[in-house]
């Protein structure tokens, strides 16, 4: 009789974001995966075909969680508020946050994952990039967007806060509150110049008339 597989793809994932999270790409071969979930090598292959799969699985789980968090608010406009939930999704999930913010993803998934796999992260990126492109038609007022303004959203709602966590990350401390207050108080230095209410602009248009 052929003993089936008793270890779950969700316990298998969980083991290789755990060692991605303690010591990178490097830390989460397939052996140290099957080590972590206590599975032999062999019954790993029950679940997923290769260590690319897993690693792929387990990045997309984080980084849907990532986009899920940062998406909605920054779609609507709200740079400030895209921003902060960054910083609440880190603090909240620190371990996830130190896979995705502490590594690079191609670094991460250079082994070639499953084409399914990378098309779904590829969707989940795609879902951001639309977000942001979302944001900045609300907030700047000038058509084309300058490179200016863009670079200055992407560095308050992704580089900025991701600058301010990295430490706290890295040295897997709590993420102080003050993380929060200066994300606002860069909000309140930098943020593109908002486009004037449609009202506003038609009443200035016609004023101009």
């Amino acid at each position: 009789m052929v003993r089936l597989a008793v270890f779950s793809a969700d316990a298998i994932v969980d083991a290789a974001i755990t060692l991605l999270a303690e010591g990178g790409p490097a830390a989460a071969s397939l052996a140290a995966i099957a080590r972590k979930v206590g599975a032999p090598t062999g019954s790993i292959y029950h679940r997923f075909e290769s260590r690319a799969a897993i690693i792929a699985t387990a990045w997309n789980a984080l980084h849907g969680g990532f986009v899920a968090a940062v998406a909605p608010p920054l779609g609507a406009g709200d740079g400030r508020a895209a921003a902060l939930a960054l910083v609440a999704w880190a603090r909240g999930d620190a371990r996830g946050a130190r896979v995705l913010l502490l590594n690079d993803a191609e670094q991460v998934l250079d082994d070639a994952p499953p084409a399914v796999l990378r098309a779904a992260f590829q969707r989940q990126q795609d879902a951001l990039d639309d977000a942001f492109r979302s944001c900045l038609q609300l907030l700047v007022a000038h058509r084309p967007i300058p490179d200016e303004d863009a670079s200055r959203l992407r560095f308050l709602v992704f580089d900025g806060p991701v600058a301010l966590l990295r430490p706290h990350l890295l040295a897997r401390g709590a993420v102080p509150a003050f993380v929060d207050a200066m994300v606002s108080q860069m909000h309140d230095a930098l943020a593109p110049a908002a486009a004037p209410p449609r009202a506003r602009r038609r009443s200035m248009a016609r004023a101009g008339a």
